[in-house]
């Protein structure tokens, strides 16, 4: 009975059926918003920090799983070990335990399938041969990059043990960033998998990508979240031979160049005490140009921000802080 209803509430759950662009920023000061492999320095190029859109979606599943969501794509520890042995399960072990070996399954039951997709490979538990499902999930995270100009700073610690028994204590060094604003680009396109995404994974999406960045935090992973914008165009699609309506895909290319820091200085000699000002008037104008296909623009930011966006056309963005995504 509790199968028939779940199936019938799933069916009755609206998909996303609009295109969607944005822009997520975050600031890291004194820490380390990505690691590199080598020493963990921040990644960068020639200088130039930037991270990957694997650090966002980790702290997004992260998220999801300690608020009880089903998430594929996350680490799970096997049964009846200690919490600091690192043993854990296969991907095999997961979808067999977890799922049922069921692929429908993962769709109904993960919302980081139904956003970001994924590869998967799954040896068939009665002939031994592979099963492999590929999806291109709806939303998609760049790269993100700072437009702060930040620095990266290499400090000395010392570290609690000698090389040897007699010796003294040895020391090691960490990298940081004194002042990092780091920008992604973010697209939402329900064409890449018709009738995946629900408005609800929406909702989930933007609550477990700003609070789930602000709850990592450790001593040198302390990223906050700043900004997030999300432009919503008018959906003038069409039905293709009776299949899901093909939602109409206008996307501006990458925005995050079009974002600046207004008080570069000022923020980096007073982070506590000064405002984070992020100039929006370039995206302004490119939305501007394009007012006749948007439908809405939505702003959450942060109370230490502050940035205006003027009226597109006649679209008022609306601008709320980051308690409304809780809502």
């Amino acid at each position: 009975m509790n199968d028939e209803k779940n199936k019938e509430k799933s069916e009755n759950e609206k998909y996303v059926s609009n295109y969607y662009q944005g822009i997520y920023v975050t600031e890291t000061i004194l820490g380390n918003p990505n690691g590199d492999f080598i020493d963990n320095s921040p990644r960068n190029f020639d200088g130039r920090v930037f991270t990957t859109d694997k650090c966002i979606k980790y702290n997004i599943r992260k998220y999801l799983y300690e608020n009880g969501k089903e998430v594929f794509f996350f680490p799970r520890r096997q049964k009846r070990v200690s919490p600091e042995d690192a043993k854990f399960l296969t991907k095999e072990s997961i979808y067999k335990d977890f799922f049922n070996s069921n692929f429908e399954e993962v769709l109904d039951k993960c919302p980081d399938v139904r956003m970001f997709g994924g590869t998967f490979s799954f040896k068939k538990s009665k002939d031994g041969k592979k099963e492999n499902k590929q999806i291109y999930g709806p939303i998609q995270i760049s790269y993100g990059v700072d437009i702060n100009d930040a620095q990266i700073k290499r400090l000395q610690i010392g570290a609690p043990f000698s090389t040897e028994d007699g010796n003294q204590t040895t020391t090691g060094s960490e990298a940081v960033v004194d002042d990092a604003v780091i920008v992604y680009d973010i697209t939402i396109n329900p064409n890449n998998y018709r009738g995946l995404l629900k408005e609800s994974d929406l909702k989930l999406f933007k609550e477990a990508i700003w609070y789930g960045t602000n709850l990592r935090k450790s001593t040198s992973k302390k990223t906050d979240s700043k900004l997030l914008l999300l432009i919503k165009f008018k959906n003038e699609g069409s039905e293709n031979n009776g299949e899901k309506k093909t939602v109409r895909a206008l996307n501006l290319g990458e925005l995050k160049h079009l974002i600046k820091v207004e008080n570069k200085d000022e923020r980096k000699r007073n982070p506590s005490g000064s405002k984070l000002k992020i100039d929006l008037s370039g995206l302004s104008g490119l939305l501007t140009e394009y007012k006749d296909y948007i439908e809405a623009i939505e702003i959450i930011k942060a109370n230490d921000v502050e940035c205006t966006m003027g009226s597109v056309g006649e679209i008022h963005p609306t601008t709320a802080d980051s308690r409304a995504l809780l809502d």
